[in-house]
């Protein structure tokens, strides 16, 4: 039986820019040249190219070294990036595979929220798309799916934002909801289950913070005993993006805070299991 630690995420939890803490220390002189071109085509390529770095990266994020504090195997998604409820599909067949598999055993699910406003754009990409095959269809309807479009443009104008606030929330909601229903099914296979926000939308939060810290699953991003509304937040406020940790052009969680978000979530998880 090999026991399992399930995780998803975007590229927060994939572990972005990592690389560049191995990169620093034993090529200097081509981090110099690419330390702020991180966005860029070059240093991308050579971070999914090499394997030391692609092992760096590995080891190093959360999940790699919570899974080796609980001696557990890793089970999630290995690409880059994504929004929240794709990584529910995912979630939801793997399920399905574990309920067949029985060598494997569900042991701890961990699932870091990006910002909804990217399942709102993948939901729309096809604004005239209303066919029951069609993604936005299948998760919100056609009507609230409609009213999604109809207000898309105002998404990127904060001063006229707050128009579309609720529809943002709601259809975080929708989602959610769906994460909520997942965690149901795996806590009744035995398997603890957590959700903590890596990104959120600013302008809608407030209409959703409620739902989310009276919610069973949550975990808090509580830093020096301050409670931040995500982990980004906290990053940016404490010093702990690859910016300001390495001077890397990129505002993901610097190596330092994957640590310490392993550290948490290990320390929940024997909360949870005692």
């Amino acid at each position: 039986m090999k026991d399992l630690l399930l995780n998803f995420g975007c590229s927060f939890t994939y572990g972005e820019g990592l690389e560049f803490h191995y990169w620093k220390d034993n090529y200097p002189k081509t981090f110099e040249l690419y330390r702020n071109k991180v966005t860029y085509y070059p240093s991308s390529l050579i971070m999914i190219s090499l394997e030391e770095l692609i092992s760096y990266r590995e080891k190093n994020r959360y999940s790699g070294i919570l899974k080796n504090f609980l001696n557990f195997n890793l089970l999630g998604k290995s690409e880059n990036g994504g929004n929240n409820y794709r990584n529910i599909e995912r979630l939801e067949l793997l399920i399905n595979y574990i309920k067949i598999e029985t060598n494997y055993v569900p042991k701890y699910c961990v699932f870091q929220f990006t910002n909804i406003v990217r399942d709102i754009l993948e939901f729309t990409h096809n604004p005239h798309g209303y066919n029951k095959e069609d993604d936005g269809v299948k998760w919100l309807g056609v009507d609230k799916k409609k009213e999604v479009v109809e207000s898309l443009n105002l998404l990127d104008d904060p001063m006229r934002r707050t128009g579309i606030n609720q529809t943002v929330a709601d259809v975080f909601f929708v989602v959610f909801g769906r994460l909520v229903e997942n965690f149901r099914v795996l806590e009744s296979m035995g398997c603890k289950c957590v959700f903590f926000m890596g990104l959120e939308d600013f302008y809608s939060y407030h209409l959703v913070e409620e739902t989310i810290k009276s919610n069973e699953f949550y975990m808090p991003i509580i830093f020096n005993g301050h409670e931040y509304r995500s982990w980004d937040a906290m990053n940016k406020d404490c010093y702990l993006t690859l910016k300001q940790n390495i001077g890397i052009n990129d505002d993901h969680p610097c190596l330092d805070s994957h640590k310490w978000l392993a550290n948490q979530l290990y320390k929940k998880y024997l909360q949870l299991t005692r």
